[in-house]
């Protein structure tokens, strides 16, 4: 579960980076990846909150 929230947050890093650095304010391709680093967002914290409620059931 760690290695599959780690390869998230490291998606996210790379779009990010992508999007502020490689990428025009306004084009298709902006928004793409704006929208691609919103939706890692959401999943990320759906994972961790999945996590965190296993760890609570395991103690």
């Amino acid at each position: 579960m760690l290695c599959k929230l780690g390869l998230i947050f490291l998606a996210f890093t790379v779009s990010s980076i992508v999007t502020y650095y490689f990428t025009t304010d306004g084009t298709w391709i902006n928004l793409l990846f704006k929208s691609l680093s919103l939706s890692l967002i959401i999943v990320f914290l759906f994972n961790y909150i999945k996590l965190m409620i296993d760890i609570k059931r395991k103690k």
